[in-house]
């Protein structure tokens, strides 16, 4: 039974005092339902996030599971058709989420209103606030609302792979500021994030790293039939897929300029460009170019992404800039034979010719000679996805999660062990 109880946040498993073994947190003083009042929530999600991203589905991972542990929680997600897609995921798992137009979230900026953050806030009260945003540091509004109402404790997790404010700027003196008064934690799922953060001038006893994780059983168990039976071409082809956004920072153009080098030499095998974004257009058209619009398939956002890994000979990942990516994770977990670039965050968890082949980024010609070794080396193949597995198993739910709870108890006044 996973149960709030006297020991705080607890786990299954666990002994009497604790959340499991290995030096995570004794949970044992104080429930987080005593802290909540009539008809408050234990944790109240707030994303101010765009939806459709790795940003938001950790943050419904994490609320899931903690539910799971016996926890009130409330999902608070801006009111845009981008949400729609986390919405239907919270809603197969039972959760409580909300789309609102009192948090706003855009590409370039998220402009927000001060009575609409005052209204969100207010109406939701909680014994504890995680809010999770798709830049690196909150709005100055929604700090200026957690100040107002004097919201405790708040954590705050940051997703974005960019260092979207200046060093030294007023921007970052006034998030500096706030994180050393306002907030509790900052949360973030890269150690080169966390890296920034110090340097923006965060407490470096305030920011810690959590990485993102996956259901590592859902995304080995695809049925790689499923994947061809929605594109209409025989099993008997193998296919090169990139699952992602069809963004610039994602480099899909680099996957299609790759597999162009190599298609003539392998004249059974596709490309499949799983995802949506502003990019998609001009990717067609670059097909077009290269005479491969009949071998490279654009299907669109996919919502079963397993399938596709399981049918995938080799996985590309072009990425200019990532956090931790959740897309990366999810290849791992399904064994795919990885051809990636050692980007920021990719570098932390790719080791070259171990678990994945890397390059630099934009460097075509090395990621078209990935590409050719793992479809002309089967033993290469075989190795780099059982190195993949092997990687991907301490980047479980649970194990976030146990990450996770030891911070909410310390942020409560739970006692840690020594």
């Amino acid at each position: 039974m996973i149960k709030s109880h006297a020991g705080g946040i607890d786990h299954p498993g666990s002994a009497a005092g604790g959340i499991g073994a290995g030096g995570r947190a004794a949970m044992e003083h104080i429930p987080m339902t005593q802290h909540r009042a009539g008809g408050q929530l234990d944790i109240l999600y707030a994303g101010f996030v765009l939806g459709h991203g790795g940003d938001a589905i950790q943050m419904v991972e994490l609320a899931a599971e903690i539910g799971r542990r016996g926890l009130q929680t409330r999902i608070l997600v801006p009111e845009l058709p981008t949400t729609l897609v986390v919405e239907e995921r919270a809603r197969s798992l039972g959760l409580d989420l909300v789309r609102t137009p009192w948090i706003r979230a855009d590409a370039t900026s998220s402009r927000q209103n001060l009575i609409h953050l005052l209204r969100a806030f207010r109406d939701n009260r909680a014994s504890l606030y995680h809010l999770h945003t798709g830049d690196v540091c909150l709005p100055r509004l929604a700090l200026l609302a957690i100040g107002l109402l004097d919201l405790k404790p708040v954590v705050v997790t940051t997703h974005s792979p960019y260092a979207t404010m200046a060093l030294r700027s007023a921007r970052a003196r006034h998030w500096s500021h706030a994180s050393r008064h306002q907030l509790d934690r900052i949360i973030c799922p890269s150690d080169h994030s966390r890296r920034l953060q110090v340097d923006y001038g965060v407490p470096p006893e305030k920011v810690m790293t959590i990485r993102n994780s996956v259901d590592l059983e859902h995304y080995a168990g695809g049925d790689a039939g499923a994947a061809y039976e929605s594109l209409g071409i025989d099993r008997g082809r193998r296919l090169i897929l990139f699952t992602s956004r069809l963004d610039a920072q994602k480099r899909p153009r680099d996957a299609i300029r790759s597999f162009a080098c190599i298609a003539g030499d392998f004249p059974d095998t596709d490309l499949v460009l799983a995802g949506c974004g502003a990019e998609e257009s001009r990717l067609r058209e670059l097909a077009a170019a290269e005479r491969l619009s009949d071998r490279v398939h654009f299907p669109g956002f996919q919502k079963n992404v397993p399938d596709w890994l399981a049918a995938a000979s080799a996985w590309i990942f072009p990425t200019e800039s990532e956090n931790f990516s959740l897309s990366l994770l999810e290849a791992l977990a399904a064994g795919c034979p990885i051809v990636s670039t050692e980007c920021q965050g990719n570098d932390e968890v790719l080791v070259n010719e171990r678990n994945a082949l890397t390059c630099q980024v934009g460097d075509v010609s090395a990621m078209a000679d990935g590409l050719r070794r793992i479809l002309s080396d089967s033993a290469l193949a075989r190795r780099l996805s059982a190195e993949a597995r092997e990687t991907v198993s301490t980047y479980s739910v649970s194990h976030m999660v146990d990450r996770y709870a030891r911070c909410y108890n310390e942020c409560l006044g739970y006692a840690s062990p020594q």
